[in-house]
């Protein structure tokens, strides 16, 4: 992997195996500097384009030989799945946000008493010293902690520890869910015989859970099951409110902990686990506005597309996040001292508060656009939900992009045929913290296309 390569040309430079290349940067406590590139003697960098590794060792050519980023330690055959886990996570996470900064800690410029950083992450995966993917993560939410306790709020490099929170939390529940699906999907294969799959893997259902019918865990898989389908179900027929039903029963199960971290990727993720895979697109990719440029509002995606299937309606759903950690910030008794208490005890009150009350909040957010702190209300994200939604769904109707200059999907996941009129609808769905949900249907769009996952 790229990013190994570069800690393996770190551990070389410490030994002076390269006499004449430069330090690798130690950014101090987690404190930005104008420069994050990590480099190798007189214009020999480290390549971070692609094409520049080769072959399936990924291979990092400096100054006429290479470092191989495969991994030669000792590590037991057991501890190899979790690995690639792991060096999964942190390759994605390199790919999405900035992880210099975050590299290595230097321990002349501040103390810290719990220190953590990616180079002690990956000299640890390099010993086979995690068990559990657990230990990994909390590794990982160390170094946010640290970042959020030794650096002053709304500091360039106290936003990028949150942006790149956020990014590991979006990736880290997505690997969970697909991991827990695939399992899911090899324990059927194993189940079933090669003559009739389908058929023998229902007739063993239905026999297990007859033997099991009396026992409780079985009736409750049995009843989450069948409240899941029928949320579906709801949804396509344009009634939001089951589904509604079902996400708040979810977050409930969520611990004050996750307050802390919880976020608009990790609603997404959960709001895909509670979708049929078969009927749900997330992300769908959208042409906006052909004239103009990328970086220019050009394109758009749709939080979470739901196909009809052989229901009435497709559905748009738009998410929102609202979180209890910004929130706080703004209240005057707590503004940077707060705990996870302090977070839950919030989150009761929202629970309760009245919506125009709840709606009139304020609430502040770090504007990529802008690269600065916005302050707006709770109102003012909802009303900005739908209608960013209705433009979302005008773009939908109007099928696929037919040449550079038109509008409409950009996404080879989705199979759009000419038919007859079929109504598309949508929904706002904004949370507060773990227990109040809002939501907001638009006027529903009439399109003539058909939609099906490929």
């Amino acid at each position: 992997m790229y990013w190994k390569g570069i800690i393996d040309e770190y551990k070389k430079e410490k030994e002076n195996l390269v006499p004449t290349a430069k330090k690798i940067i130690e950014i101090p406590h987690l404190i930005p500097v104008d420069n994050y590139s990590i480099s190798a003697a007189n214009d020999h960098s480290i390549p971070t384009n692609k094409d520049n590794i080769e072959d399936k060792n990924h291979s990092i050519p400096i100054k006429g030989y290479s470092i191989s980023t495969k991994n030669h330690s000792k590590i037991s055959y057991k501890n190899t799945k979790l690995n690639n886990f792991c060096y999964d996570i942190l390759q994605k996470l390199d790919e999405q946000s900035n992880i210099h900064p975050f590299y290595k800690y230097d321990e002349k410029e501040v103390f810290i008493k719990n220190q953590m950083d990616l180079f002690t992450i990956n000299s640890k995966l390099e010993n086979g010293q995690y068990t559990s993917t657990k230990e990994f993560e909390n590794d990982i939410h160390l170094i946010f902690r640290n970042c959020y306790t030794y650096n002053d709020i709304g500091s360039e490099i106290y936003c990028l520890g949150e942006e790149l929170e956020s990014a590991f939390n979006k990736i880290w529940t997505e690997k969970i869910i697909f991991q827990v699906k695939q399992k899911e999907n090899l324990k059927r294969i194993r189940d079933t015989s090669d003559a009739d799959l389908s058929s023998e893997l229902v007739t063993k259902q239905i026999r297990v859970l007859e033997q099991n019918k009396d026992k409780l865990v079985y009736r409750q898989v049995v009843n989450d099951a069948l409240l899941i389908a029928s949320a579906y179900e709801n949804l396509v027929a344009g009634k939001v409110i089951p589904f509604i039903k079902i996400l708040k029963t979810f977050l409930s199960t969520r611990s004050k902990m996750s307050l802390f971290s919880a976020d608009e990727p990790v609603l997404q993720a959960i709001v895909e686990s509670l979708l049929p895979l078969k009927y749900c697109i997330p992300e769908l990719s959208l042409v906006m506005d052909g004239t103009k440029l990328k970086g220019f509002s050009r394109f758009g995606y749709s939080d979470i597309f739901v196909l009809k299937g052989i229901g009435y309606n497709n559905v748009c759903l738009e998410l929102k996040y609202i979180s209890l950690v910004n929130l706080i910030k703004l209240i005057k008794n707590y503004k940077n001292k707060f705990n996870a208490n302090d977070l839950e005890n919030l989150d009761k009150i929202i629970e309760k508060e009245n919506e125009m009350v709840l709606l009139k909040r304020s609430y502040s957010y770090w504007s990529k656009e802008y690269g600065e702190t916005k302050q707006t209300t709770i109102g003012e994200v909802l009303d900005n939900g739908v209608n960013q939604l209705k433009s979302y769904m005008n773009v939908i109707s109007n099928g696929k992009t037919i040449n550079y200059s038109s509008s409409g999907i950009f996404d080879e996941r989705i199979k759009i045929t000419k038919s007859n009129p079929n109504k598309l609808k949508g929904f706002v769905i904004l949370v507060v913290g773990f227990h109040r949900v809002l939501w907001r249907s638009v006027e529903e769009i009439i399109s003539d296309y058909s939609y099906d996952k490929v």
